[in-house]
């Protein structure tokens, strides 16, 4: 295959890119790896992206400089192995979960310990703030999750039951027996929904206004280890250990994908800041990126794998980068997949299956096809541009907009967003302004066309905002 020049053509560039970076992508993506003296277990970075910290089997928190991957500041507290640390989303807190069954809140700048619960009575798995930091969730291996506030450590909520034999901790294996073991807990982007994951194969939701079941995700076949929420929390994705990933819309309840994620179990599921891209982490030592849009594998991180299971991973806030833990006692942080990445990896497999030649192809035929080589690869690309920017609207958390000063004269206000660059205007009457600034934070969108910027980024062109100005919604138009 002509890689050199079929990437020239991808790119639309005159000179091309130079190809080792699309066809062996693993061998440049690695940005740093911190090797420590203990299995890792847990992993997440601070909100403003600067710090990660890491948690394991050597019973402390560590916390590392990005820049320089130095360790900061090592939190002690625990009496047995950390197996989970979160940090809040103001930055303020950390909250970390023990063998020891307890699940201990940090002060994040101090290291100094606000709060020790011990409500639990077998190890704690997993933990998660709220969106707005006043809640801390537990998942235990008791088969219970609970909910305290952050700062006053009242618990308001507890939820689950134990179905089954409850097994014991394993540190060879994190886990051993099977039951309804909690095993991770979420909050939803908007705080009012609560998920939950268990050994008895279901995903659970849960409604924050009253802590009562108000869904269950079913239909991996073994334990489910994982399950995170999409930026804009329509959608869940779960990883178990029948080997697979599933993706889930939460609206209908029904499975979007199933991806052959691992050979091995799936530790670790998680969505970029955009919510294009997943990530997962499984116990055959790799770390694989897969595309939202067309559930296809983007990329398989193996060009400087990880030694042994990769228990956790944690996409940095602006989603250049990808954390991920192993019980090699490694943290690595690679650089994400590009756009440009991302559409090769849809194209190569496509250009591959045009380039070979039938079986009951005439040769004549054949090379007759083959002059269209050139032109391929850009039709294959513009396939997968426009599959992206079509499932944006769902995948995406984009509907964020503030409304700015209002201008009579051209009747229109100027509208910020931080989803976009730019400004954007918004098409009012001068009768209907007052009533849009009123109603303007509980408008919706629909009809949004996206586009390409020069840089490559996804833009938005227009879309319709609908604004209750009466006793209807009615539809303005946004625009550049």
């Amino acid at each position: 295959m002509l890689f050199i020049t079929l990437l020239g053509a991808l790119a639309g560039a005159p000179s091309p890119p130079p190809p080792v970076a699309l066809l062996h992508p693993q061998e440049s993506r690695l940005v740093r790896e911190i090797t420590t003296t203990s299995a890792l277990l847990g992993v997440d970075y601070s909100p403003d992206g600067t710090r990660i910290a890491t948690c394991g089997l050597g019973r402390d928190v560590v916390l590392w400089d990005v820049a320089t991957g130095n360790a900061i500041r090592t939190l002690k507290g625990h009496t047995d192995d950390v197996v989970t640390v979160r940090y809040s989303p103001n930055g303020r807190y950390l909250a970390s979960g023990s063998v020891d069954k307890s699940l201990i809140i940090w002060d994040a700048l101090t290291g100094d310990i606000l709060r020790r619960t011990t409500d639990h009575t077998d190890y704690v798995r997993d933990v998660a703030f709220s969106p707005d930091s006043k809640l801390v969730a537990s998942a235990g291996w008791d088969g219970f999750s609970y909910v305290w506030e952050t700062f006053s450590g009242l618990r308001v909520a507890a939820m689950g039951a134990k179905v089954g034999a409850v097994g014991t901790y394993d540190k060879n294996r994190t886990a051993k027996g099977r039951s309804a073991n909690m095993t991770s807990v979420a909050f939803s982007p908007d705080g009012t929904e609560l998920l939950t994951a268990s050994g008895d194969h279901s995903v659970r939701g849960y409604d924050t206004r009253n802590w009562q079941q108000k869904y269950q995700l079913v239909g991996h076949t073994d334990e489910v280890w994982d399950a995170r929420y999409a930026p804009n929390g329509r959608f869940v994705v779960s990883g178990a250990w029948d080997n697979t990933c599933r993706v889930w819309d939460v609206r209908t309840r029904q499975n979007t994908y199933t991806l052959p994620a691992h050979v091995s179990d799936v530790w670790a599921t998680t969505f970029s800041p955009d919510g294009q891209l997943i990530a997962t982490g499984g116990g055959d030592r790799k770390v694989k990126i897969w595309e939202m849009a067309t559930g296809q594998l983007v990329e398989e991180l193996d060009g400087e794998a990880h030694k042994a299971e990769v228990e956790n991973l944690a996409f940095s806030p602006d989603g250049q980068t990808l954390a991920t833990v192993s019980r090699d006692g490694s943290l690595k942080i690679w650089r994400v997949p590009t756009l440009a990445d991302r559409t090769w990896a849809y194209v190569k497999p496509l250009m591959a299956k045009w380039e070979k030649k039938g079986e009951f192809e005439k040769t004549a035929d054949y090379d007759q096809r083959m002059k269209n080589r050139l032109k391929k690869p850009v039709e294959f690309r513009q396939e997968f541009r426009t599959k992206m920017l079509a499932s944006y609207d769902r995948t995406a958390d984009w509907q964020h907009f503030a409304l700015g000063a209002y201008n009579a004269d051209k009747e229109e206000y100027v509208v910020t967003t931080p989803c976009f660059s730019g400004t954007y205007m918004l098409q009012v009457a001068p009768l209907d302004a007052a009533a849009v600034r009123e109603a303007f934070d509980q408008a919706t969108y629909r009809n949004p066309a996206f586009e390409l910027d020069a840089e490559e980024r996804v833009t938005l062109k227009t879309a319709e905002v609908m604004v209750k100005t009466g006793a209807a919604p009615r539809a303005f138009t946004l625009h550049r």
